[in-house]
Order: structure tokens, then sequence, then C-alpha cells
């Protein structure tokens, strides 16, 4: 009986189990580093969301978010943008709800001066503040539909006027929009336009 060889054989198990342990630390090291620091979670679902920023962060195509009220959809949204190449250009929300659509127009794209009662000065919309950044849309599905018809230019041709100009701008901002609603069902009820939403999904 060897005891030399027995020693050497149990260094080299003793080796291979550290080293195995290694790699198994490091694994979860750069699992958890993908994960986004806002969710928390490892079931299932959490892990193929996650492996689906991981694939769609790299990417400039517009992304469609959906889910009920309170879920996290402007989470996905920043973490789609944190992990992109955008990171650190801006990342600007707005609500398309919140305003009625002249409002939300000009919210968006700004306007000139003397465009309408109370334009006393140009001012710059969200869309030129994204430059090089992510605008995020929430509520998508509230928004008017002539409104939707100028988002639509936007992510085919790249370009946008002010309210009440005549001067072309091209966007190079990124477009994550997010909605509760059923926009099939919307599309059916002539409230949503079923080519911006073949665009965003």
């Amino acid at each position: 009986f060897d005891m030399k060889m027995l020693a050497l054989t149990l260094g080299r198990a003793v080796r291979h189990r550290e080293l195995q342990e290694r790699v198994k630390v490091l694994s979860e090291a750069v699992e958890k580093s993908r994960q986004p620091q806002e969710f928390l979670g490892e079931s299932a679902s959490m892990l193929a969301l996650f492996d689906q920023l991981t694939r769609i962060a790299g990417s400039d195509t517009s992304v469609l978010i959906t889910g009920e009220s309170g879920t996290g959809k402007e989470l996905v949204a920043k973490a789609l943008h944190q992990q992109s190449s955008r990171k650190d250009g801006p990342f600007i929300a707005i609500k398309c709800a919140a305003l009625p659509a002249p409002s939300l127009e000009s919210e968006l794209f700004g306007h000139e001066k003397g465009s309408f009662t109370g334009a006393i000065e140009e001012r710059k919309g969200k869309f030129e503040l994204a430059e090089k950044g992510t605008i995020f849309l929430d509520e998508i599905g509230d928004m008017d539909i002539t409104l939707q018809a100028k988002i639509l230019r936007v992510l085919q041709d790249k370009e946008y006027s002010r309210v009440g100009g005549k001067a072309i701008f091209k966007s190079e901002a990124r477009v994550i929009v997010a909605t509760n609603k059923d926009l099939k069902t919307a599309i059916e009820e002539k409230r949503f336009r079923e080519d911006l939403f073949h665009r965003l999904n």
C-alpha cells in the first residue's frame, strides 16, 4: 500500500474540490451582477426576466412592456436603460395618461414661442432632452390616437417637429413604452393604431 500515492491522490481531490467551490462562488457572483439592483427574487419567472433584460438591453430597438399596475414596469425600463450602451445618457419618463393630448404633444416634442396661448418662449420636449438616452412612455395605451401617429413617425423615421414649428428634428433616443391595457382589444375598438403596436412589439 503506497502512502505517498494515497497522499498525492487525496491532495489532488482536495484541490479539485476547492476549485469546484471557487467556480461555484464566481458563477454565482457573475449571475448576481447580471441581476438589476432594483429587483429581488430567484424564482424561475424572475430569472427569465433577468435573462430577457440582458438579451434586450444591448439592442437599440423599441420595447413594449405590459403588465398590471404596480408590477414595476418603470423599474424594468430603468434596468434596460442601465444595462445598455446608453446608460450614461438621460432616462426620461412621462405618464401619457396624466396630460390631455395637446399638452402631452408639447411635453413630448416641445413647442415654439407663440404656438399657442401661454407659449411665451420656445421649449424643448422630452424627446429632445432624451438625446443619446432613453425615453419611457408609460401608459401609452391611454394616448390619443392622433398623437400615436406622431410617435409612429419618430419610430419609423426618427423625425419630429415641435408644436407650431416647421423645423425637423432627428431623434436619437431609444423608446421604451409600457401599458396595463389590452392593446389588441384597443386596436379592435379603433383606440390604438395597429401599425404602432407592431412597430413597438
